[in-house]
């Protein structure tokens, strides 16, 4: 183990937990064998790096936080499955994130934002610079694609994927996928239009946003089923990234779109 620059005396740290340079550890955390933590990442008071967990370079974890917990599977049978946590990521206090019960483990990515008492469960996968307000709930294998956002109090529902750039009102229910670039809202939940906010402030050109707006008009607003609207959009529209991201999401789905 390297010689980190701060742990706390009351922090416990097994022998075989692997701390990289200029980690902080506070008061009555616990970090176990089987683990990584990368350089200049704070765990704080109480929190818990869980066996299997590799934490990336300058994240935090406020207290309570834990990560790499045994699944709430009853299927799960005690393998050593990982927990993949990327660079820059933001654990606010009692996030509980859930190892994985199949090979590939459960993945956050870098730069992500989970406020306080969020739980990912078992398998998930969440993107890049996602932010998920307080209190969201992510059941197994749920997918939350790179730079979508979610309201705080939405429970999603297992297998569920929120598409990139999507936005999720808070206080909703996701049962069905989210796909990407748009706003989701409403009791059950509906596409509510282009995040057009988000995608402005994240630089898309104003005609890849018209694409993308023609594209969910033939989804959402014409007298097409589902995979007559594919098809037009396939024969009509430029495969530009966008484009192909929408038809990828939507071929990918098992279950369904909003």
């Amino acid at each position: 183990m390297d010689i980190p620059t701060h742990i706390h005396p009351t922090a416990v740290v097994d022998p075989d937990a692997r701390l990289a340079a200029e980690v902080k550890v506070g008061p009555f955390a616990v970090i176990e064998g089987g683990t990584v933590v990368g350089e200049r990442t704070e765990i704080m008071a109480h929190a818990q790096v869980l066996q299997g967990t590799t934490l990336g370079t300058d994240c935090q974890m406020f207290h309570g936080a834990v990560v790499g917990a045994l699944p709430q599977d009853l299927s799960f049978e005690g393998d050593n499955t990982p927990t993949s946590i990327g660079d820059g990521t933001v654990l606010r206090e009692y996030v509980t994130v859930h190892r994985g019960t199949r090979e590939e483990g459960t993945i956050i990515g870098s730069q992500a934002y989970l406020m306080a008492y969020v739980h990912v469960g078992h398998d998930g996968m969440i993107g890049d610079n996602v932010v998920l307000a307080n209190m969201v709930q992510l059941g197994g294998f749920a997918q939350i694609h790179e730079y979508a956002s979610i309201g705080g109090c939405t429970p999603v529902h297992q297998f569920c994927r929120v598409g990139a750039h999507a936005f999720v009102g808070g206080g909703f229910r996701v049962v069905q996928d989210v796909p990407p670039y748009v706003l989701a809202s409403g009791e059950p939940l509906r596409f509510g239009g282009l995040n057009v906010v988000g995608l402005r402030r994240f630089g898309f050109p104003a005609e890849v946003r018209g694409q993308i707006k023609q594209a969910y008009k033939l989804i959402y607003r014409s007298k097409h089923n589902l995979s007559q609207a594919v098809a037009i959009i396939r024969e009509e529209l430029e495969p530009s990234l966008e484009i192909r991201m929408i038809l990828e999401f939507i071929e990918q789905g098992s279950r369904g779109l909003i």
